[in-house]
């Protein structure tokens, strides 16, 4: 049986540079790319190279089911994916033709393309990279549901991990006060949370990540609250523990932190309950997770 990989990902998402490190296992595989396709045409413009886009992807797969129909080589296509009707079929005929097929998902968010983007001679529409973001995740899932193997290959590499607090690793409920009043120094509320014993179950799988807590406080006294609660339920080491005062923004917080520990964007996650919080991590160039995401994610 022969092997066919099929490459998607957004413009700018890695997929060459994928095919320029790939594992020895894969170099004698044939690949076929629309874009070398795109460059070899007497009118091709760098400038303008997406004048001819349509053209070269038919190309690229009259190319792919000629070599299947073959059925000699082992096969890399660089077709983006994104195109889910041309690269199904594509798929199919491979199928017919009895090879073992193995999806590669470069994953890189939208924000990293359009940044690269910029950088690039031959530019893609940024509106052609957008609308291909809209529906990535749903043309990924269909087609791994018709292929024998599936792979991502993810931007961010989780390598650090920053883990919020309450309604993260702890049950936390809404604050009691009293008219209006919330009182953080006799109440001892975050002593007494309990453990969210799954999330933290997951978190002591990780033993090749490193793992730090930011969480906010109030004052002194639910510092040491804090301190004391993951003393008895997280031990970490009291320096991998960050802590924001009440008011500062958390994911200025955790920029400040990533300079100060000398981290790349790319290896490092936010673990928060809060989308708003989630968001500006986003924005910033940082990965991050919502918990429920935490719980549900293959590492």
């Amino acid at each position: 049986m022969k092997n066919a990989i099929i490459l998607m990902g957004l413009p700018l998402a890695g997929k060459s540079d994928w095919i320029n490190n790939l594992p020895k296992k894969y170099k004698d595989y044939y690949i076929v790319s629309a874009d070398v396709y795109k460059e070899q045409h007497p009118e091709y413009d760098p400038d303008n190279a997406f004048e001819l886009h349509n053209w070269s992807v038919k190309e690229a797969e009259i190319a792919m089911n000629t070599l299947s129909d073959v059925g000699q080589v082992d096969i890399i296509m660089d077709g983006g994916g994104i195109n889910n009707r041309y690269t199904k079929r594509i798929i199919n005929r491979l199928k017919k033709n009895d090879y073992h097929i193995k999806l590669v998902h470069i994953k890189t968010p939208l924000e990293v393309c359009i940044e690269r983007n910029k950088k690039r001679t031959r530019k893609v529409p940024a509106w052609a990279i957008q609308e291909k973001s809209i529906t990535e995740n749903k043309h990924f899932h269909k087609l791994s549901e018709i292929v024998d193997e599936v792979e991502v290959v993810s931007y961010f590499t989780n390598k650090h991990i920053f883990v919020d607090m309450d309604g993260v690793i702890n049950g936390f409920h809404i604050l009691p006060d009293v008219n209006g009043k919330i009182d953080f120094v006799n109440r001892e509320f975050f002593r007494y949370l309990k453990p969210v014993k799954p999330i933290i179950d997951k978190l002591n799988t990780l033993t090749d990540r490193k793992i730090y807590i930011l969480s906010g406080m109030m004052n002194s006294f639910s510092y040491e609250e804090k301190q004391e609660w993951l003393d008895k339920y997280f031990n970490i080491p009291r320096e991998d523990r960050f802590f924001v005062n009440a008011g500062v923004n958390k994911s200025e917080m955790l920029e400040n932190l990533v300079r100060k520990l000398r981290l790349k964007n790319k290896d490092v996650t936010m673990i928060d309950d809060v989308h708003s919080i989630l968001k500006q991590v986003r924005d910033l160039g940082f990965n991050q997770m919502h918990v429920s995401e935490f719980l549900s994610y293959d590492f």
